[in-house]
């Protein structure tokens, strides 16, 4: 790797965003969806600037504080509305949405706004999990459980529609298995104890064909599973 990997403290995810982002000095950066930062931390270390930018006051706060914390002076924070971002087109010569895109009503529309801010010739890095049609129902059903922000998990062809409609092209595509403990998962999420025993319960009496392509693994307290994530670096078509 080309950075120092200060701010990616060992996570895939982040990992595998940086790769297809091939980030430069010269980078001006945004990165949509940010919640509390951590993409844009990543990419600090090789980029001239990051703007992150989020839809949901408490969690720029929240970035704020953690970029004091962090010790990062070229990462800015930015309230603003994903579908009328307010600058100009060709602003930035990067864009990154990790683990955003289910979050919007409107994908197709945030993916159009992302790209319009993009320079011509740059790139954009669109990372969110995967569903198969066995996972669909079930895993949307769970994160809504989760998070109440939450939309839609997408298919790999429901990607691939939401990109074309965008005008984007899919340059490269890789996808990462995740494997998570259900407790790190729900405390990640900041589940209160109610919906998380809910979302146990839910777990645990899925269809056996749901159950064995989650990899559901149960043992005294603890709950695991797997699922697949994928990351995808675009151009404008």
């Amino acid at each position: 790797m080309s950075h120092d990997g200060t701010h990616i403290q060992g996570d895939p995810s982040l990992e595998l965003v940086f790769e297809l982002a091939g980030p430069s000095v010269g980078d001006r950066a945004i990165d949509m969806g940010t919640t509390v930062g951590a993409t844009a931390f990543a990419l600090a270390g090789a980029v001239a600037s990051v703007l992150a930018v989020d839809n949901r006051a408490d969690t720029i706060d929240e970035a704020v504080r953690l970029s004091r914390e962090v010790g990062v002076d070229n990462v800015s924070f930015m309230y603003a509305n994903p579908y009328a971002l307010p600058f100009t087109d060709g602003a930035f010569t990067l864009a990154t949405c990790r683990n955003a895109l289910h979050r919007f009503p409107e994908p197709v529309a945030a993916l159009k706004e992302m790209a319009r801010v993009v320079v011509a010739g740059g790139r954009l890095v669109v990372y969110d999990l995967l569903v198969s049609a066995d996972l669909d129902r079930y895993l949307n059903e769970l994160a809504r459980l989760s998070d109440p922000a939450h939309r839609r998990y997408s298919t790999h062809g429901e990607f691939l529609e939401q990109f074309a409609k965008a005008g984007l092209t899919v340059t490269q595509e890789r996808r990462l298995h995740r494997t998570v403990n259900l407790q790190y998962w729900l405390e990640a999420a900041a589940v209160d104890t109610g919906r998380a025993d809910l979302i146990r319960t839910r777990l645990q009496e899925l269809p056996l064909k749901a159950q064995t392509a989650l990899d559901l693994a149960v043992s005294d307290d603890l709950v695991s599973f797997s699922y697949d994530d994928i990351g995808f670096r675009l151009e404008k078509a």
